[in-house]
């Protein structure tokens, strides 16, 4: 089975803010709603529980939630990022939580106080 991948949905130029755009380009990912970012994730949920050969009733016990909240999060339909830690882990893709928000490399702030302290050359 194939995981589904992220999908571009059209969008007018006059829709698209130019931070949209900017960041549109540099990361190769196409502008999505949080609605389609959801179900998209629902549905790589639910291929990769069907590649593991498991059902919802097994993976919900597995990862102590109800078969009704694992619904709806391969759904789309909502859920809490409890559930999804919870069944990251049930799944084994737990070091996949990482790549969601990664920890940034150089403070922001110290940039900013950096370049503040900068003086022009003589």
């Amino acid at each position: 089975m194939e995981i589904p991948e992220l999908r571009l949905f059209p969008r007018t130029t006059e829709e698209i803010s130019p931070n949209e755009h900017i960041c549109a380009q540099r990361s190769h990912m196409p502008i999505q709603s949080p609605e389609e970012i959801a179900e998209t994730l629902g549905k790589r949920i639910r291929a990769r529980r069907l590649l593991a050969n498991v059902s919802q009733v097994a993976l919900a016990d597995k990862a102590g939630i109800s078969r009704r909240a694992l619904v709806q999060l391969e759904s789309g339909q909502g859920s809490t990022v409890h559930t999804l830690i919870s069944i990251l882990k049930a799944l084994g893709l737990e070091q996949q939580l990482a790549l969601l928000v990664p920890a940034p490399t150089v403070s922001p702030m110290a940039m900013l106080k950096a370049k503040r302290l900068r003086s022009r050359a003589s």
